[in-house]
């Protein structure tokens, strides 16, 4: 699968995640010597604070977005490298198959920018995050993946299928 160039929406999508990383470090440099000495640092699966860093650990969440930024960002730069399990890869499935598996990073992104942006308020606040953000992005994920394996199964399906050729009508009619 040749590589495809980044479509508009990519980019948006990247620019959103970006921002947000770029305001969490904007926000942690200039609130550092205003928080506790320790922060949150560590949330349980219904958002209560079950571990605690030094003041310094605010910078995770944001360090944390950024390397999956851009690790999901150079993943979807190259669909090649894709492993589709039961999905033959063809010149003429490529491209939708590349749009469906995009599609799924982008949402992957924005969930993960979300929950990261919320724990990065809930450590600045000093609170516990709301009870229903990890189980909300994992069902979230979840789907997610469902969805673009089924569209992928369903993309592999539908090129396997080999048109009939139409009888040329001219060599019938000279016949």
């Amino acid at each position: 699968m040749a590589n495809i160039h980044q479509r508009k929406i990519d980019i948006i999508v990247y620019a959103l995640c970006l921002s947000a990383v770029i305001g969490m470090f904007i926000c942690a440099v200039a609130l550092l010597n205003q928080l506790p000495e320790q922060i949150p640092a560590q949330y349980g699966l219904l958002g209560k604070i079950n571990g605690y860093g030094s003041r310094n650990s605010i910078f995770a969440m944001p360090g944390v977005l950024l390397v999956l930024l851009v690790t999901l960002i150079i993943v979807g730069m190259f669909p090649a490298a894709w492993n589709l399990p039961g999905v033959e890869v063809t010149d003429a499935n490529a491209p939708y198959l590349a749009v469906c598996v995009r599609n799924m990073l982008d949402v992957m992104l924005l969930v993960i920018t979300a929950t990261l942006t919320t724990l990065f308020v809930c450590q600045v606040r000093n609170t516990n995050a709301p009870p229903f953000i990890f189980p909300l992005m994992l069902v979230v994920f979840l789907v997610n993946v469902i969805v673009c394996i089924v569209r992928t199964k369903h993309i592999g399906r539908s090129f396997l299928e080999t048109p009939v050729e139409e009888p040329d009508r001219e060599q019938e009619q000279e016949q």
